[in-house]
């Protein structure tokens, strides 16, 4: 099983996570994709195939990293970062010191969410996003947008999810687009 770690950040801002992993000794391969990027950490390895052509994520040395994004106008999604080549240690081991380094540093801010719960910020957290074990963690832009009562979600809610916690946002004076 692999490794998730999440974060709240201004959308609009430049993303902390990705200047952090650009700034690595050896800076990894970027790959846009859908609300994200892929970082291929070519010294690690080859990527590797399944048979349908895609890349097998569980045995590359590949991170995949969803960034915020603003959804209905007044949401903004949690950011998530994941390492998923299973085992992780024993297949790349300095993926794995990666992994473990990229984790004490985004410990070094503001923990906002844990599934143990008591946070104060669990009423700005909506739809799917207090349903996941991984802990979420607020960079600057992301502990103001919680204090300006900014709204938070997965970026896994649904379209049907989404319009349902619109609909109570609505009692709450929020409206969405």
């Amino acid at each position: 099983m692999g490794v998730t770690y999440r974060f709240i950040a201004d959308p609009s801002e430049p993303s902390e996570v990705l200047s952090w992993f650009r700034h690595l000794k050896i800076a990894p391969e970027l790959v846009e994709k859908e609300h994200g990027v892929l970082l291929y950490f070519r010294e690690s390895g080859p990527l590797q195939m399944q048979s349908h052509g895609t890349v097998d994520f569980k045995r590359s040395p590949v991170v995949s990293v969803v960034l915020p994004r603003v959804q209905r106008g007044v949401l903004w999604t949690v950011g998530e970062v994941h390492f998923l080549a299973t085992p992780l240690r024993e297949q790349f081991p300095a993926l794995h010191k990666i992994s473990s380094a990229f984790a004490k540093w985004l410990a070094s801010y503001e923990c906002v969410f844990t599934s143990k719960g008591g946070s104060p910020y669990a009423y700005y957290l909506e739809g799917s996003v207090m349903n996941f074990d991984p802990p979420v963690f607020a960079f600057p832009s992301g502990i103001r947008a919680l204090r300006a009562e900014r709204y938070f979600i997965s970026n896994d809610d649904t379209e049907y999810k989404l319009d349902q916690l619109c609909k109570n946002l609505r009692l709450r004076g929020v409206e969405c687009t």
